[in-house]
């Protein structure tokens, strides 16, 4: 693996002055930004004899995902037959559970397919950008829970101590009872938590049943609300004044409600966001996608600067990663993005860019994945493959690492993709095998693993707040009938990546819970013709 290069081309930093050098060089050491400067300059020391490779456009930090239920990013975007108004509606139809619940019981069940998942979700996200996600958990049949340890960082696992762990669940008697959850917040950790899910007033409820006394609020610095689509300007107020942020994922709030979050509001707040795909059931492939859903959604409210800011530095600073991560400055992780624009405005070019247009993902100076000619010149020993089909041409992917889990070990993304491919075609005749009880493991056996998907069935710990304080419980039920094999239909896998994908494009363009401007405009930044 080279451990030393020095990428050449437009650096787009995103450090606190917004320094863009038109000609730069960045250069890399051991995982380790040790230098950005004009390429007129002389290296650096120790880098006198590193060549120069020609990153093939701009390069900006990593893209930084807040929140994303990756294992369901196997799926294709779902038809939404009707507008919404808060979550409790939909997760429990039979639509639902014919096109996502049961499916991912039947995928999330087998041991075979789940390192399937894992793999090509990963590879999914990276190949659109994102070099930061929500983590994938797991399951064993012996009763352990664990994160699956890939190459992506991992918000809730990142094995770096510059980089604080978050987590986006919490025990049930924390989530339910207000001055537990208060407690909670009030340690270190950052907790990224589903909240006010929806546009009515049971939505909103479930944030106003923070308030458990007059004037008393369970929010904290470390509470980043996850969605807020159904909060007012009053309600922003409360969770800046308290050091609350959010996580803003337009495209699904879209497809399901019909509007998304008052960003202008959370703004005019001062509160701090960052961006999610949410899942590509009803949101974007990746981040790189999901930025133009949010450049459509907000014109005017907020500048391309500031949303290119929201998956790289603001979303580094929410996590108190932004000593490590999030910008292009000597001393933080090579995390990096190397995009084809020629936009005079670099911000403009990457909110713009197709996903054709990626040259070069890194995640802690490590190419993952680029171009052919970048993958060979850079990654030295890794000895990059295909991916596969549904990847853009002329790419390579590189998904091998030593601590990596064991669980992906040799399996390649062409491999995973042929693997759910014939699973999810076969989805009926799977089903009695995938829906059927797990058994409990025996002592002279190791565990088997498997997806603990979110929102399936009870698990102990819970994605938000679930407060009595004005309502019923605020969050959906979980005691939905289980899907039977009968409900099942034969599945397409979901393509990569937006540009080549007919479906995607037909489906997006059919979305009618999108407003009629956003959806055509989009629709062709997303997929062009």
């Amino acid at each position: 693996m080279t451990s030393r290069y020095a990428l050449q081309g437009r650096i787009v930093t995103m450090d606190p002055h917004d320094t863009v050098i038109e000609d730069g060089v960045l250069y890399v050491g051991d995982g380790v930004i040790e230098d950005v400067r004009p390429a007129a300059d002389p290296p650096p020391p120790g880098h006198e004899l590193t060549p120069r490779t020609a990153s093939g456009g701009s390069v900006y930090p990593g893209l930084i995902e807040l929140h994303n239920h990756l294992a369901y990013d196997v799926l294709q975007l779902w038809q939404v037959p009707r507008v919404y108004t808060n979550r409790d509606q939909w997760g429990g139809t039979g639509t639902y559970r014919q096109l996502v619940t049961g499916p991912m019981t039947v995928l999330g069940r087998d041991a075979a397919l789940m390192p399937a998942v894992a793999r090509y979700v990963e590879a999914k996200a990276l190949i659109n950008g994102t070099t930061t996600s929500q983590g994938i958990a797991l399951f064993s049949n012996a009763g352990a829970r664990r994160m699956y340890r890939g190459v992506l960082r991992n918000v809730e696992q990142p094995e770096d101590p510059a980089l604080p762990a978050a987590t986006s669940r919490i025990a049930d008697i924390d989530a339910a009872d207000a001055r537990r959850f208060l407690d909670r917040l009030s340690r270190s950790q950052r907790l990224l938590l589903h909240l006010a899910e929806g546009t009515d007033e049971r939505a909103r409820e479930h944030f106003r049943a923070l308030e458990f006394e007059p004037g008393k609020w369970a929010v904290t610095e470390n509470l980043v609300g996850i969605h807020c689509a159904a909060l007012t300007r009053a309600d922003f107020d409360v969770l800046a004044e308290h050091g609350g942020a959010m996580v803003w994922s337009p495209l699904s709030n879209l497809l399901l409600y019909g509007r998304t979050a008052d960003v202008a509001a959370a703004r005019a707040a001062g509160v701090a966001v960052a961006l999610g795909s949410d899942w590509s059931i009803s949101g974007s492939k990746g981040l790189l996608g999901e930025l133009k859903t949010a450049r459509l959604a907000a014109a005017g409210t907020f500048t391309d600067r500031e949303l290119v800011a929201m998956a790289t530095r603001d979303a580094a600073r929410i996590l108190r990663w932004d000593a490590a991560l999030g910008a292009l400055r000597p001393g933080l992780r090579a995390d990096l993005l190397a995009v084809a624009t020629t936009d005079p405005d670099p911000y403009r070019g990457l909110l713009l860019a197709a996903d054709t247009d990626i040259r070069l993902v890194a995640v802690n100076g490590v190419p993952r994945y680029g171009t052919t000619r970048l993958m060979r010149k850079l990654a030295g020993d890794a000895a990059p493959s295909d991916p596969g089909p549904g990847a853009p041409d002329g790419r390579l992917v590189n998904l091998l690492d030593a601590n990596a889990d064991p669980l992906v070990a040799g399996l390649t993304l062409p491999q995973a993709t042929e693997r759910l491919t014939a699973a999810l075609a076969t989805l009926p005749a799977r089903a009695e095998r995938g829906l059927a009880p797990l058994a409990t493991a025996r002592p002279d056996e190791p565990p088997r693993w498997y997806l603990a998907l979110d929102e399936l069935q009870p698990t102990g710990a819970e994605l938000r707040p679930r407060l009595p304080a004005h309502s019923a419980a605020t969050g959906p039920s979980l005691a939905a009938p289980a899907p039977a094999p009968a409900d099942l239909v034969p599945l397409t896998l979901d393509a990569l990546t937006a540009t080549h994908d007919k479906p995607y494009r037909t489906t997006l363009a059919a979305e009618a819970n999108l407003p009629p401007t956003l959806r055509a405009a989009l629709t062709e930044l997303l997929n062009p013709a």
